[in-house]
C-alpha cells in the first residue's frame, strides 16, 4: 500500500532527528506495504519509536503543539462545531475556537484527509495540535456520550497501566521505589513505555518484564513458543496481514474458542472482534511473535488473502475452504517431498528452517541460497509436491512453432515458455505453476486452456533467449558475405574503416556470440582469424570448443564492433589493446573483459566473462571434503595472518579469493583490495586497481592501505619482492591479508616467498596456510554410468585396484545436456597447508620445498591435490582420468 504525504514526512522527520535508523525504518515500510495503516502505529506497535517520542519529534519539527486533554477544559462550542461521528473517524477532539479557527488534537495531525474532513464538517479553519490516543479516546468518550465509548482514565506510563505494572514489579522484588521514580522521570521525558525504559536501564530484563505483564493481566507468559503445530483452518482464522497489525498468531483452537499468542494483552478485544470466538491469549515477546508469523504466514500475497483483501471471497468462506482442504488432504510439505527425492537430509532441512524462521522467506529459497539445493533439484521438488509433470529442455524440446504463441515480454514477465499442445490445451513450462495470474493472462492471450508443467528458472531463461534473442545464423553469414563483398580492395577498406560497422547483421553477430556464450555458460569467447575465414570458440568447463567459423571478409567488421563495445581504438591494429565491455540484452546482464592481439591473419579477440559478485559462490559451494572445509573455515576466520591461495592460471584462485572475502568482509570490518583489473564489484569493499602509467602498483597501493585503518587486505597477485615484503608487514602488524601466488603446490609458496628475499624467520611468523588448487571438470550427471578404472592410469596415479574398494568410478557417456562431452561444470582439487609448529620449525631451518612438503603431509595432516582427486572421483564427482591430468606425483 502506497504512503500517505504525511507518512512520508513522518519517516524523514524520524530518521533527520535520529530517533530510528534506516535499516528499522526499511523494515517498517515494508511492514505497511503488506497490512497499510499509519506508518507511527507500525512504529509504535513494533517498539521502534514511543508514541510520545513521535508525538515530540513532529512539534520539533514542525511546531504543532503537544496538548494535555487529561487538563484541559473544551469549549462547548468548539464541541458542537464537529459532529460525534467525525470527530471518531479523524480521531480528533476540538477544544477551543479562536476567531475563525478551530483548535483541534489529532492522533494523526500530518494526515491531510483528517484536516480536511473537520473543516468540510465544522466550516472553519483547522488549527492542528497533537494529542495522545488514549487521552483523545477518554475525551471523545467523556464530551460525546452519544458515541456510547465507555470512558476510561488513560495512565500515561503504557502497558496497560504503567503504575500498576511498576507495583506489580516492586512486588516481585525486581525493582525498587527510587529505581520506579528515576525511570517514571526518564519515561515521562522521553515518552517510551515504562517496561522499555527499564530494560534500557537494564534493571529487568526482557522476559521479567513480560512475566509481569502476565501475571497483571491473568494471562500465560512462554519465553519460547516454538512448539506449536497450527492447522491451515486455525492459521485461516487471521490473515497474515492480520497478523502482522495485532503481531498475533492463533496457534490452537477448541469449542472454548481460539489459542492466540501475541506481544500485547491489551489487544484481546481486536483479536476477539476478528475471529469472532472466545480468545485464550499466551504472551510472548514481539521478536518471537515475529518469528511465529514469518514461519507460519511466509508467503507475502497468497491467494486466499489476496481474495479476501479484494473483496472476492469472505473470511467465511476461506474458512470453509481451508476446512474442505483439511478433509481432502493437503498437499505435502515441501520440506518433506525434498527429503523424500533424496535432495537433502533431515538435518539440512532443520538448519535451513531455523534460517527461514529467523530470516523469513521461503524454505526452497533458503535451501538455493545455501547451496545445499541446485535450482533443478528445487524444480523437481517443486513438481513432485504439487503433482505437475517436470521438463528437461534436453530430453523435452519445446515446439518452435509453440514457444512463440505468446509474445516476447509475457515469457520474460512470468517466466514461462510453451512447450507443446495437448488436444486443445496449451503445455507452458513455468518456474512456479502457483502463479495463478500468468495462468490467467496466459489463458486470455492464446484462448486455450492452460497445462502447467514445471523447469528449472535457468532453462527457462535460456529458452526465452534462444526463441526470442538470437536469429538464424546462416542468414547472419550471408548477409555479412554480401557486407564484405562490397570491399573490393584492401585500399578502400583502409580509406573507410567505418564501413558496415552500424550494419544490423554485424551487431547482431556480436550480440549473438556473447549471449550464446553466455547461455553455454562459457567463460572466454575466441575469436580468431585465420587464412580461410573467422573462427569461433568458447572455452566451457575448461576446454576450447568449436562454435562457428564466420566469413573471411567479416573479420574487420567483427573486431571493430568488438573494440567499440570496448572503447578501445578501431584504427590502431598493430599492437594489444585491453578494455571493459557491458553487454545487456534481455535477461543476459554480464560484463566481458577484452583484448586484442595482432596476428599474422589479423587481429585476434579474446572476451573472459566475468560472473556478478552475487554468483560468486559461497564457501560452502566450492567443492572443498569434509576434511579440509573445517580445516579452511578456522584459517579464514584468525584476526591476523597472511593467507595465499596458489595455482596456475586458470585454476580458480580468484573464484575462492573472492567467495573468501564475502565470507569474512563484514560491515564491522574494513575490507580493501588491489587488483589487476577489478574484476568482481562486492558492495561493502574499497576496491582498488592497478594502473602502472600512472605509478599505482601493488607495492604502493599496500603502502597506501597501511595508513588507513585495514582490518582485512586482500591483494589481487603477489608479483615481486616489494609486495611481497609489505604483504608480510601488513600481516605481522596486526592485519588479515589475502593474497594469490602463482607456485604448483602449497608448500611452493614458501619458497617462492622465500626467492622474493622475505626471510624465513618472517615466512614462518606471518604465514597462517597455504592453500593450492586446481580445477577438474565433474562428470555429467545426466548421462553417467558406472566404469571400470584404466590400468594404465591407475598405474601413473600410483595406486592400485584395492585402492577402489568402496568407491563408484563413473564415466559421462555425452548426452546433449553436455554437449557429448561426458563432463558438466567444474569442481575444485584442493590441498590446504595449515601452518603448526612443525612447519615454522622446518621454514626456519631453510628446508627445500620437498621436505616441507613431506612434514605437511606427515606432521601437519596436510591432503595433496591428488589425494584429494582420488576421493572425488571415487564419489563419482568427478574422474580418474581428469585428476591425472592437473595433479602431480
Amino acid at each position: 500500500m502506497a504512503l500517505s504525504i504525511g507518512d512520508r514526512r513522518l519517516g524523514a522527520i524520524l530518521l533527520e532527528q535520529g530517533y530510528v535508523n534506516d535499516t528499522d525504518l526499511q523494515r517498517a515500510l515494508v511492514r505497511h506495504a503488506e497490512i497499510g495503516g499509519r506508518l507511527a502505529d507500525i512504529l509504535i506497535d513494533t517498539g521502534l519509536v514511543g508514541e510520545k517520542r513521535i508525538a515530540r519529534a513532529i512539534e520539533e519539527a514542525l511546531g504543532i503543539p503537544l496538548v494535555n486533554l487529561l487538563v484541559v477544559t473544551p469549549e462547548e462550542a468548539a464541541l458542537k462545531s464537529v459532529q460525534a461521528q467525525t470527530a471518531l473517524a479523524s480521531q480528533a477532539f476540538p477544544f477551543a475556537i479562536d476567531g475563525g479557527t478551530l483548535r483541534v488534537a489529532l492522533v494523526d495531525p500530518l494526515s491531510s484527509m483528517a484536516l480536511e474532513a473537520l473543516e468540510d464538517d465544522s466550516g472553519l479553519m483547522i488549527e492542528p495540535y497533537q494529542a495522545l490516543r488514549d487521552q483523545i479516546m477518554w475525551a471523545m468518550a467523556t464530551h460525546y456520550p452519544e458515541l456510547g465509548i465507555t470512558p476510561a482514565l488513560p495512565d500515561e506510563i503504557g502497558e496497560g497501566g504503567g503504575s500498576m505494572l511498576g507495583q506489580r514489579l516492586m512486588g516481585r522484588g525486581l525493582i525498587n521505589d527510587a529505581q520506579l521514580q528515576v525511570a517514571l522521570d526518564v519515561q515521562q521525558q522521553t515518552g517510551e513505555a515504562l517496561g522499555g525504559t527499564l530494560i534500557a536501564q537494564q534493571i529487568i530484563t526482557e522476559d521479567q518484564l513480560y512475566e509481569s505483564l502476565a501475571e497483571q493481566t491473568g494471562t500465560v507468559y512462554l519465553r519460547n513458543p516454538r512448539d506449536f503445530q497450527p492447522t491451515e483452518d486455525v492459521l485461516g482464522s487471521m490473515l497474515r496481514a492480520d497478523a502482522l497489525r495485532l503481531n498475533a498468531v492463533p496457534v490452537d483452537e477448541s469449542d472454548q474458542g481460539v489459542t492466540v499468542v501475541a506481544s500485547d494483552p491489551r489487544k484481546r478485544e481486536d483479536i476477539e472482534a476478528l475471529v469472532g470466538r472466545t480468545v485464550t491469549l499466551i504472551l510472548a515477546k514481539p521478536k518471537d511473535v515475529e518469528t511465529l508469523i514469518e514461519r507460519f504466514y511466509p508467503q507475502r500475497g497468497r491467494l486466499g488473502e489476496q481474495m479476501v483483501q479484494q473483496g472476492s471471497l469472505s473470511r467465511a468462506q476461506l474458512r470453509e475452504a481451508l476446512h474442505v482442504q483439511a478433509r481432502e488432504g493437503k498437499v505435502k510439505p515441501l520440506g518433506e517431498v525434498i527429503m523424500e527425492l533424496g535432495f537433502a537430509g533431515a538435518d539440512e532441512i532443520d538448519v535451513a528452517l531455523q534460517k527461514q524462521n529467523a530470516g523469513g522467506g521461503r524454505l526452497e529459497d533458503t535451501l538455493v541460497q545455501s547451496g545445499k539445493l541446485s535450482p533443478e533439484m528445487l524444480a523437481r521438488s517443486l513438481a513432485a509436491q504439487l503433482g505437475y509433470e517436470f521438463l528437461d529442455p534436453v530430453q523435452n524440446p519445446p515446439d518452435s512453432k509453440v514457444a512463440l504463441m505468446i509474445p516476447e515480454g509475457t515469457a520474460r514477465r512470468y517466466g514461462v515458455v510453451p512447450v507443446r499442445l495437448q488436444g486443445e490445451s496449451l503445455v507452458v513450462a513455468m518456474k512456479d505453476p502457483r502463479n495463478v495470474f500468468a495462468l490467467d493472462d496466459l489463458k486470455l492471450i492464446t484462448g486455450r486452456d492452460i497445462i502447467p508443467a514445471v523447469m528449472a528458472e535457468k532453462d527457462i531463461i535460456r529458452l526465452i533467449e534462444r526463441y526470442f534473442g538470437n536469429k538464424d545464423m546462416a542468414n547472419l553469414n550471408q548477409e555479412l558475405a554480401n557486407l564484405s563483398s562490397k570491399r573490393d580492395s584492401k585500399k578502400q577498406e583502409e580509406m573507410d574503416l567505418s564501413v558496415g560497422l552500424d550494419d544490423n547483421a554485424v551487431v547482431r553477430v556480436v550480440d549473438n556470440l556473447i549471449r550464446e556464450a553466455a547461455l553455454q555458460e562459457a567463460s572466454d569467447i575466441h575469436i580468431e582469424p585465420t587464412e580461410t575465414g573467422l573462427r569461433i570458440r568458447y572455452r566451457v568447463d575448461g576446454v576450447l570448443r568449436e562454435q562457428n567459423e564466420l566469413p573471411k571478409g567479416s573479420s574487420q567488421s567483427i573486431l571493430a564492433r568488438i573494440k567499440i563495445m570496448g572503447n578501445l581504438d578501431i584504427s590502431e591494429r598493430r599492437v594489444p589493446q585491453d578494455g571493459r565491455v557491458r553487454f545487456k540484452k534481455g535477461s543476459i546482464d554480464i560484463d566481458l573483459r577484452l583484448s586484442t592481439l595482432p596476428t599474422v591473419y589479423g587481429e585476434k579477440a579474446v572476451m573472459r566473462l566475468l560472473q556478478k559478485a552475487a554468483n560468486i559462490p559461497e564457501v560452502e559451494n566450492l567443492g572443498f571434503s569434509d576434511y579440509n572445509f573445517p580445516r579452511f573455515l578456522d584459517l579464514i576466520e584468525k584476526p591476523y595472518g597472511i593467507f595465499l591461495v596458489t595455482g596456475p592460471t586458470g585454476s580458480g584462485k580468484s573464484f575462492t579469493s573472492f567467495s573468501t572475502l564475502k565470507r569474512i568482509a563484514r560491515p564491522e570490518k574494513n575490507t580493501t583490495t588491489i587488483e589487476d583489473p577489478v574484476e568482481y564489484e562486492i558492495p561493502g569493499i574499497v576496491q582498488s586497481q592497478v594502473n602502472p602509467v600512472a605509478g599505482m602498483t601493488f607495492a604502493r597501493a599496500l603502502r597506501a592501505f597501511l595508513r588507513q585503518d585495514p582490518d582485512i587486505i586482500f591483494v589481487g597477485e603477489i608479483r615481486d619482492s616489494e609486495t611481497a615484503k609489505i604483504a608480510v608487514e601488513a600481516a605481522l602488524t596486526g592485519h588479515m591479508v589475502l593474497a594469490t601466488l602463482h607456485t604448483n603446490d602449497a608448500p611452493g609458496a614458501v619458497t617462492r616467498l622465500d626467492e622474493m628475499g622475505v626471510e624465513g624467520f618472517n615466512i614462518g611468523a606471518s604465514l597462517i596456510g597455504v592453500l593450492g588448487q586446481r580445477l577438474v571438470r565433474k562428470v555429467c550427471p545426466d548421462c553417467k554410468a558406472p566404469t571400470n578404472a584404466d590400468p594404465d592410469v591407475l598405474r601413473r596415479l600410483g595406486i592400485s585396484e584395492r585402492d577402489l574398494r568402496g568407491g563408484a568410478l563413473v564415466r559421462g557417456a555425452g548426452c546433449p545436456r553436455c554437449g557429448g562431452t561426458g563432463y558438466k561444470g567444474r569442481t575444485g582439487l584442493h590441498e590446504l597447508m595449515v601452518l603448526d609448529d612443525a612447519l615454522r620449525t622446518a621454514i626456519g631451518s631453510g628446508k627445500p620445498a620437498v621436505e616441507l612438503r613431506e612434514v605437511a603431509m606427515n606432521e601437519s595432516g596436510m591432503r595433496t591435490m591428488r589425494q584429494d582427486g582420488i576421493d572425488k572421483a571415487l564419489k563419482g564427482i568427478t574422474t580418474l582420468e581428469e585428476v591425472l591430468a592437473v595433479t602431480s606425483n
